[in-house]
């Protein structure tokens, strides 16, 4: 446990329950990190990874943490200084990760024991729920706001802006399914939504009873997202260029621009990798084909600060497209891509002055897997990707740029 733990709140790494109905908040952690959070089957926790949430936390049992194998992920941190940290194993729900938001890589979140072991009798009942929904709803499914089977909440302990997923009655979900056997894209058993607000106010969390009365409002398709990683960009007000570059281990990195949208912004960068490949191999084709190497877009996490003292850490690392190919005359397999960081926030309008923060790198590798398949008159080879794995270099690396 790190100096920055204690018995209260401990960090896990994440892995999914299987046989998920997508209903529950629950999670599962190892029987001795509950005897050391003094937390007993069923007790309340306070998840917390990009944002935070709170779950019914119970044991995870010894087959349930053999399977968390098969979702393990290798992590290498090239920073000499960095130790490695062995993370404790906890299974979440989906519903827990949505509200959570883990760390993506990495599926890092913190869990923290309540104060109070009769937390759930200090939350209020809620009288009132607002739920968001889309106006094309009822077209698609006539009659849907009467047929959801809200019982199944009952004893659940909700927040504003989180998501939730409840089934609906098992006559209407079958006749949806009928409607829409014939459709690429049937419409799903549960009623997922966002929660708009809740009555009384003033509270963090409300108790979800048979006596809480449920509403619906109808809210834009952005506002319905919550909390998607990657928010759709509205009306784009200022590109500011960006001409900085990196060299950190294997990699270029150069920045190109800011894009400042009206609801958020974008860091755009380009990288290129080069891999050293073993001496000959390139002029023997099948010693080159059977290497196993994916190398894929650099990963960053970034901040961005303003002269006005705003903070901006909400975003999402992804890649923008690229590929990879051999270069005979230095003997490296050359990967060209480019990417970005998109932040559920944007720049403050008399923002004058902004430093960009990039506070770390991940390298995601994956392997080529080959497998064998005995056909009746042939062998057929079939190929797919492994899990991948991480090699991480902590920052930060800092430039200031006019705005």
């Amino acid at each position: 446990m790190s100096e920055e733990e204690s018995d209260n709140h401990v960090t896990f790494r994440t892995y999914p329950l299987e046989n998920d109905d997508h209903c529950k908040t629950l999670i599962k952690i190892e029987p001795e990190h509950m005897e050391n959070m003094r937390i007993t089957d069923g007790d309340i926790v306070r998840v917390t990874g990009k944002d935070s949430t709170i779950a019914f936390c119970f044991s995870l049992n010894q087959e349930e943490l053999e399977r968390t194998r098969l979702h393990d992920v290798r992590v290498e941190y090239l920073n000499q200084s960095h130790r490695e940290t062995d993370y404790p194993k906890m299974i979440l729900s989906s519903l827990v990760s949505r509200n959570a938001c883990p760390s993506r890589r990495m599926r890092l979140v913190k869990i923290e024991r309540m104060p109070d072991k009769n937390y759930k009798e200090s939350i209020p009942e809620a009288t009132t729920i607002t739920l968001g929904t889309m106006e094309f709803a009822e077209k698609t499914m006539p009659n849907y706001k009467d047929n959801i089977d809200f019982s199944l909440l009952f004893g659940r302990l909700v927040k504003e802006k989180e998501r939730i997923s409840v089934p609906f009655l098992p006559d209407y979900a079958r006749r949806i399914e009928r409607k829409t056997s014939n459709e690429r894209q049937p419409h799903p058993v549960n009623f997922t939504s966002l929660i708009i607000s809740a009555e009384p106010k003033n509270t963090e969390f409300w108790l979800v009873t048979k006596n809480t009365k449920f509403e619906f409002q109808n809210v834009s398709l952005d506002e319905f997202r919550g909390k998607a990683p990657k928010p759709d960009a509205l009306s784009l007000l200022k590109v500011i260029p960006l001409v900085k570059k990196l060299h950190l281990h294997d990699t270029n990195i150069v920045f190109s621009s800011v894009e400042v949208f009206e609801n958020t912004m974008k860091v755009s960068w380009y990288t290129q990798q080069r891999i050293r490949l073993p001496d000959n191999v390139l002029s023997e084709p099948s010693k080159f084909n059977s290497i196993n190497i994916r190398p894929d877009s650099p990963e960053l996490t970034i901040e961005i600060k303003d002269d006005l003292g705003n903070t901006h850490l909400d975003g999402h690392s992804g890649g923008g497209g690229g590929g990879s190919f051999p270069d005979p005359t230095t003997n490296e397999i050359v990967s060209d891509y480019s990417g970005e960081y998109r932040f559920s926030s944007t720049l403050a309008a008399d923002a004058r002055e902004i430093t960009i923060i990039v506070k770390e790198i991940t390298w995601v590798k994956r392997e080529i897997i080959r497998t064998r398949t005995q056909m009746a008159r042939s062998d057929k080879i079939s190929m797919r990707t492994s899990e991948p794995s991480l090699k991480v270099l902590k920052g930060p690396w800092e430039f200031k740029i006019n705005v």
